[in-house]
């Protein structure tokens, strides 16, 4: 890694959180691969099982309105569970054509060709123009949880903590989140609703 990160600094630069000198460690990773997402015009997801770093990462794509790719796999492997889990919500598959697998200059075409969206298709990562209805976003499980605890209608800011089963701090900062996605909003006497 110390060459690449020569390479690169010969030619760009390297960005990092952390001083120069800090040893790696995983609990790093996570907040690195976020720098790479926001960076990155799109994520693609390889292999991924249930918990992994490639969920997270896409997971920090789709915050920062990224599209987000999964290559399609196995449905009875393992290293899939987690590329299915991203299909299942809306991430774009990667197929191979009825020839011949998906290229390289194919894949970089995809990624070239993708218009520039506006305001409002960036809301939802996974819009897609041809398709009139939009998908939902993806989201991290535990904005999921809080989202999912507001279904039924207005609800009060206990009811929210008690049933996603979070803390109430955790669960205001989620609230914020979700209110800056457009998908709910505050009613008056700490009430939430969907959008």
């Amino acid at each position: 890694n110390e060459r690449l990160c020569d390479r690169l600094l010969q030619q760009g630069l390297a960005i990092s959180e952390y001083p120069a000198g800090t040893q790696p460690n995983k609990t790093n990773f996570p907040r690195r691969n976020r720098i790479i997402a926001g960076l990155s015009r799109a994520t693609i997801v390889i292999e991924a099982p249930h918990k992994s770093g490639a969920l997270i990462t896409a997971y920090q794509a789709n915050d920062f309105c990224r599209d987000v790719y999964v290559l399609t796999a196995r449905l009875d492997d393992d290293r899939s569970f987690g590329c299915l889990e991203l299909l299942s919500k809306g991430a774009h598959p990667i197929l191979p054509s009825s020839d011949r697998l998906l290229s390289e200059e194919r894949l970089l075409e995809m990624l070239g060709a993708m218009p520039k969206l506006d305001k409002a298709e960036q809301l939802s990562l996974f819009s897609v123009a041809a398709v009139p209805e939009k998908k939902a976003p993806l989201l991290e499980p535990e904005l999921e949880q809080v989202l999912r605890a507001i279904e039924s209608g207005p609800i009060a800011f206990d009811l929210i903590v008690e049933t996603a089963g979070l803390p109430p701090g955790k669960v205001s900062a989620l609230l914020l989140q979700l209110e800056l996605l457009g998908l709910v909003s505050q009613l008056p006497g700490m009430r939430y609703q969907r959008c």
